[in-house]
């Protein structure tokens, strides 16, 4: 077979590679030495990207400084439940759409995924108002469930297409048996999804851990602002604090990446594996 890239090729794409890592990784190579370094470190001349006397202490300033632990508390409730609320509709969707047959069911499919075209600003005040109504503003719930009614087109989608991926003779056989259609879905159709149940976890968990605009609209009290707020906050008190700004944007980070190499597992799994054996 002809290979595809020449050798001087294949070393310019990783030479390339290489360029477009190092510029990607830099600012966050900088932002964690900053939050490293002492205050009078952060602009000396020439800039120094290891520091030379790197300290813990910003760290355990911005997590004792007042509310930060509480924000990340809020933080954690509010992407923990709108995970859970967008990707438990999403896969009883996504069953419901590749393996059950009602009518509508191709215009309905279309329907949800065609909300991906609609900018959230254009509904902002449409949600607020029936959040308000319903009884919701001011509360966490009123974050969670609107982020997750507005990000599940995406999960919808994920887990329609994971569900119709699935053989088919997978479902009969277990009909067969005489499995009734929740023992279908619970013990043979959802452990064969957990690859795309993880991908959608995860995109959710980022987008609303870091969501900013709606917290802000939704929240009244200052107690139940989520880290996205606390950072900017933050931001405005420390001014010209770069070691301790950049310190709390690092803790601020570390739940995404968490949840992430906690899911990856599952994320670069296959969706049938096992799903053959025997």
């Amino acid at each position: 077979m002809k290979q595809a890239f020449s050798v001087p090729g294949r070393v310019l794409i990783l030479i390339c590679l290489f360029v477009g890592s190092v510029a990607a990784l830099f600012p966050l190579v900088w932002l964690l030495s900053t939050s490293l370094k002492k205050s009078s470190d952060v602009f000396a001349v020439p800039p120094q990207l290891i520091p030379t006397d790197p300290t813990l202490a910003n760290f355990g300033y911005v997590w004792t400084a007042g509310g930060v632990q509480q924000y990340f508390l809020n933080s954690v409730i509010i992407a923990a439940g709108t995970v859970i609320i967008n990707v438990g509709c999403a896969t009883l969707a996504g069953y419901a759409f590749s393996r059950l047959h009602f009518p509508g069911r191709g215009a309905l499919f279309v329907a949800v995924v065609a909300t991906m075209v609609i900018p959230f600003p254009s509904i902002m005040i449409s949600l607020f108002g029936i959040t308000k109504t319903v009884g919701l503003y001011g509360s966490l719930f009123g974050v969670m469930i609107p982020l997750a009614a507005v990000n599940l087109w995406l999960s919808v989608y994920i887990m329609k297409n994971a569900f119709a991926a699935l053989p088919l003779e997978l479902q009969e056989a277990a009909f067969i048996d005489g499995a009734s259609d929740g023992r279908v879905f619970l013990n043979v159709m959802l452990p064969l999804v957990k690859a795309p149940m993880a991908t959608a976890a995860i995109l959710v968990f980022t987008v609303s851990w870091s969501d900013f605009l709606w917290p802000l609209v939704v929240l009244r009290d200052p107690s139940s602002f989520p880290i996205s707020i606390g950072l900017q906050y933050f931001m405005s008190m420390l001014t010209g604090n770069w070691h301790n700004i950049t310190a709390i944007a690092i803790l601020a980070s570390v739940p995404t990446v968490a949840v992430f190499l906690l899911l990856q597992r599952y994320f670069f799994g296959g969706t049938l594996t096992g799903a053959t054996k025997g």
